[in-house]
């Protein structure tokens, strides 16, 4: 974290590059970014942190991917986790809308950058409320990018684990394009929903779940699923990567839970219309009787989360069902985490659907105790059944035994 770091490496990148001067008090000087003229990565001279950072975007474009541009960590706003301020704290109403300015127009015409503020910090704190700030930047940042490329910016906002999400202080601000959330498990079953039924209607998604290495890929896979089959529009996916290990940081991109997260995007993305994909209601009142629970977290004490809830000293579990269909009740999902037996209100969808069993962690598809990559369904026109049917999860119930039920014709 930037607080670790001693006053005169702030601001430096690892080529030993800083974004900006600083001013008479020894703190960056958001109004005068270092940028030099020519940015030939040959030359010392000329290649400056800016340039590093345009060729890390236009890299990341190349191979298909988004940048998450903060245009600043929150700590330069707030201060610490906790709220407390210090002397780190530099952003007013006058430069942070400046600095957005500046920053939105550097990248505003660059299609593969979605904004976020915040940054790991709560936006009030008691009786300090950096709303107005966050907002200005924010302002600053749409300027910017609608000089640069004449279009309103993706924009964001990063809470901090165990508290208020983006939604609790800026979901009718019109610059909040989405909202974001950074729950455990036992937060986010409750919180997706909320946000989910908020007008003026914005998507949701999970900006920062657990880390896998510390949680298992079981642990990964149940929070993602139940993300997205709770009306959440999107997941992202973390382990100690992050950190660069010296040993071997790539060792980290072959984790089964970073593999397993393709079969989440195939099951709710690849085998649906464009149509279907974008009519997804969540709907708990399909399942008929217990729909189980997630409780604990499970973080170890090297999370740096620093065991802010009481719950996150208990491991995490879950036997949760979390259940989402069409608007026209023409297909459905369920996910269960445990192998619970999944008992569907059938009344509620419409024509003949066949059901198929789709296993999150390998990606197979189910049928007479066989695993297949082909999709095959179980059973066959199950509306010529009576009102209800209970769905006989494969395996025991426990810890891993995830499964994914599709109804669809």
């Amino acid at each position: 974290m930037v607080l670790d770091l001693n006053l005169d490496d702030i601001g430096k990148n690892y080529y030993g590059d800083y974004a900006f001067e600083f001013d008479e008090n020894g703190l960056p000087d958001l109004s005068k970014p270092v940028v030099t003229p020519g940015s030939n990565s040959e030359s010392p001279d000329e290649y400056d942190f800016w340039d590093h950072l345009d060729f890390v975007i236009r890299k990341a474009n190349d191979k298909g991917m988004y940048v998450v541009l903060h245009p600043a960590w929150g700590d330069w706003f707030s201060g610490s986790f906790n709220g407390k301020p210090n002397k780190y704290v530099v952003f007013n109403e006058s430069n942070a809308y400046t600095y957005g300015r500046w920053i939105g127009e550097r990248y505003g015409n660059l299609k593969n950058v979605i904004w976020m503020l915040g940054g790991d910090r709560s936006a009030v704190y008691g009786e300090y409320d950096y709303r107005s700030i966050y907002s200005a930047m924010a302002k600053g940042v749409t300027e910017g990018v609608n000089a640069a490329a004449v279009r309103d910016p993706l924009i964001s906002y990063h809470p901090r684990k165990w508290a208020p999400n983006s939604s609790e202080w800026f979901h009718t601000e019109k610059w909040l394009s989405f909202n974001s959330i950074q729950d455990t498990p036992y937060d986010q079953v409750e919180s997706v929903p909320k946000d989910y039924q908020l007008d003026p209607v914005k998507p949701t998604w999970l900006c920062e779940g657990r880390y896998e290495g510390a949680i298992t890929d079981w642990g990964i896979r149940y929070q993602a699923w139940q993300t997205v089959l709770s009306g959440g529009f999107g997941h992202t996916y973390g382990s100690d990567a992050w950190k660069f290990p010296k040993d071997d940081w790539r060792q980290y991109l072959e984790l089964p839970g970073l593999v397993q997260m393709g079969y989440l995007y195939h099951a709710v993305r690849e085998i649906w219309t464009d149509k279907q994909f974008l009519r997804r209601v969540p709907d708990q009142s399909l399942i008929i009787g217990d729909q189980g629970n997630t409780v604990g977290d499970g973080n170890t004490g090297e999370d740096g989360d620093g065991g802010g809830a009481a719950a996150s000293t208990v491991n995490g579990r879950s036997d949760r069902i979390t259940a989402m269909r069409g608007s026209d009740g023409r297909w459905a999902m369920a996910y269960t985490a445990a192998g619970k037996d999944i008992h569907l209100d059938l009344k509620k969808l419409k024509g003949k659907l066949n059901a198929y069993w789709f296993n999150p962690a390998t990606g197979g598809w189910w049928v007479d105790g066989v695993e297949s990559k082909t999709m095959r369904p179980f059973l066959r026109d199950i509306r010529k059944q009576k009102g209800d049917f209970i769905f006989d999860a494969p395996g025991s119930p426990g810890k891993g035994n995830d499964w994914v039920l599709i109804l669809r014709k």
